[in-house]
């Protein structure tokens, strides 16, 4: 591997949605290849097709392993898995043949750093209707990349500059996210944001974690998972050195969080952790997959078949990205 730079993989996504598009506009930045050697794992077709609706001035080059990768501004490497139709592909558009090439171009990723070929991979957009489609159970990226690590249980964290929040508890009903609420749960999500967060450069995190209910509970009057579950979390990760504050109430959880009174926020559930982060930085923001022995990250926003194909998708989220994921791994590998 090269010492100087660590090499990512980049995933096109949903061949149907924006993914292409904001790849190859990111690929223009010249501060992506000064932080980085970027490969591209997608379907070189579909991409070579977006390249010209967008007027894009960078060539493509096809390899068939990393190792045939040059790494050169103006040039992008496009591994290529060769799983689209373009004769079947209706942009905008989910079907199941783009959410089954979405997860095998992630899947690769997975499997080029297990062989030392990649350091870190993105995943591009994706699109969870067109992966149902495809006849597969699919709740997202974090659930998909535990079970390709064989980790029991993986956690989404936004980040968005010095604001970094993640949730307990993923893609599920409300009713669903209250009974998992359990201390072993939180206290994994806990020690997952606390190391992912030193290895960013922060040796002490200052951790705020959530509650579950109105006023965190307050004293018990609005429900019990505070005092049960919650607080004996927090408890146990202050004992092993973790600094944790909390349960704090959800409604005022990001108070003065531009202030960095905390180095990061830790919600019980999806809506909870997120609606602040989007507010802020939509366009900014990375959502890493943490809890794993890997480092995976995909952009902060979905697939958007809406404005697919017509040229106006902003690179925003996946250049911050890159260059998120370029950090991890330097500091992971040098």
């Amino acid at each position: 591997m090269n010492q100087i730079k660590p090499i990512i993989g980049i995933t096109m996504g949903d061949a149907a949605g924006i993914g292409p598009e904001v790849l190859l506009k990111a690929m223009e930045e010249n501060e992506i290849y000064n932080g980085c050697l970027p490969v591209i794992i997608g379907d070189y077709g579909v991409l070579e097709y977006m390249a010209r609706l967008i007027n894009s001035s960078f060539k493509l080059r096809k390899i068939s392993n990393v190792d045939d990768a040059k790494f050169e501004y103006g040039i992008i490497d496009v591994l290529d898995l060769n799983n689209i139709d373009l004769t079947k592909l209706e942009i905008g558009k989910n079907s199941g043949m783009c959410g089954k090439a979405m997860l095998e171009y992630a899947e690769k990723g997975v499997q080029l750093i297990y062989e030392s070929k990649l350091h870190a991979v993105i995943g591009g957009p994706h699109s969870k209707k067109a992966v149902d489609l495809a006849g597969i159970e699919f709740e997202g990226y974090p659930n998909y990349i535990a079970k390709l690590t064989e980790c029991e249980n993986a956690f989404l964290m936004l980040v968005a500059e010095n604001l970094r929040v993640c949730n307990v508890t993923l893609h599920v009903p409300m009713r669903v996210a209250c009974d998992m609420i359990k201390k072993d749960l939180v206290l994994e999500a806990i020690k997952a944001v606390n190391d992912t967060v030193k290895k960013l450069g922060i040796e002490n995190p200052r951790l705020a974690v959530a509650g579950l209910n109105a006023h965190a509970g307050e004293e018990e009057m609005f429900g019990w998972e505070e005092a049960e579950e919650i607080e004996p979390a927090i408890q146990e990760a202050q004992n092993i050195g973790i600094n944790a504050k909390g349960p704090l109430a959800g409604d005022s959880l990001f108070y003065k969080c531009l202030e960095n009174k905390y180095d990061a926020y830790i919600g019980m559930y999806h809506d909870q952790a997120h609606i602040a982060l989007k507010t802020l930085a939509f366009e900014k923001s990375s959502g890493l997959v943490i809890g794993t022995p890997i480092i995976f990250s995909t952009v902060g926003h979905g697939s958007a078949p809406d404005i697919a194909g017509k040229g106006i998708a902003s690179p925003g989220s996946m250049i911050e990205t890159i260059k998120l994921v370029s950090k991890l791994a330097k500091n992971k590998y040098e």
